[in-house]
């Protein structure tokens, strides 16, 4: 299953730049431990894959927080992601075969803070006097400018987990020792697996490639509080529109 998240992002930073156990026993002389009971199923397994999906993004959304990380290819590169998301509010990571940039939104603004090497990379020729320029700082997005709007729609869990054809159950597997089930929306050409837990809540635990050398994306962190996602201070702000003046 290709998560629309890894093509969208490539193409905008290209643009923009569970433990098993049975009853335990007692023997005469020899003492044993009760061992802890197997999780209990969430029912998934016995449903459509459409089915499936529906419930990993109703699970996904209701856990409020999560945190993304790994690395897949595609076809403008090697795509980095590191995000800790809470709701309409992000900080974290990407990259694309070595330029990097950070993006963070919290309390109803958005910023980006673009490594050097993006700015050489999108800049032309001002590229690295506009990356000396900016520094270390983070760059305001303006609500009116759609030209890195789209680079947060990692909080927006219908595209995050939108599927692009037919979604089909696959094997299970355990994933960090969680049971798993897979699905793919690509029959023989799938792009990638989903990994939707079988225990506790349907939440998805894993995006894989093809291969191994395809990359994946694990989520992690479900119902965390991320302190680290917080307003910079203003000294560390640059709004772009006043430069320009």
């Amino acid at each position: 299953m290709k998560s629309r998240l890894v093509g969208a992002l490539a193409g905008l930073t290209t643009a923009a730049l569970l433990a098993t156990g049975c009853a335990g026993q007692k023997d005469e002389g020899a003492t044993f431990e009760e061992p802890a009971a197997a999780p209990k199923g969430n029912g998934v397994e016995a449903l459509e894959g459409a089915q499936i999906l529906e419930k990993a993004k109703a699970a996904l959304a209701q856990s409020k927080s999560f945190h993304l990380k790994g690395s897949m290819k595609a076809e403008e590169g090697k795509i980095g992601l590191d995000f800790k998301v809470a709701g309409e509010e992000v900080l974290g990571t990407m990259s694309l075969d070595g330029p990097r940039v950070k993006l963070l939104a919290v309390d109803g603004k958005k910023y980006i803070k673009p490594d050097a090497a993006f700015w050489k990379m999108t800049g032309g020729e001002q590229g690295p006097a506009v990356a000396q320029l900016i520094g270390d700082r983070w760059v305001l997005v303006k609500a009116s400018d759609k030209s890195f709007e789209s680079m947060f729609t990692i909080t927006d869990i219908g595209e995050l987990l939108d599927a692009d054809g037919p979604v089909t159950k696959g094997a299970t597997k355990d994933i960090d020792g969680k049971p798993a089930i897979g699905l793919t929306d690509g029959g023989a050409d799938s792009d990638g697996t989903l990994y939707v837990a079988t225990t506790g809540e349907p939440l998805p635990l894993k995006l894989e490639g093809p291969t191994p050398a395809d990359g994946a994306l694990t989520f992690s962190e479900y119902g965390e509080t991320f302190a680290d996602i917080k307003a910079p201070a203003a000294a560390d702000v640059v709004d772009l529109d006043k430069l320009k003046k």
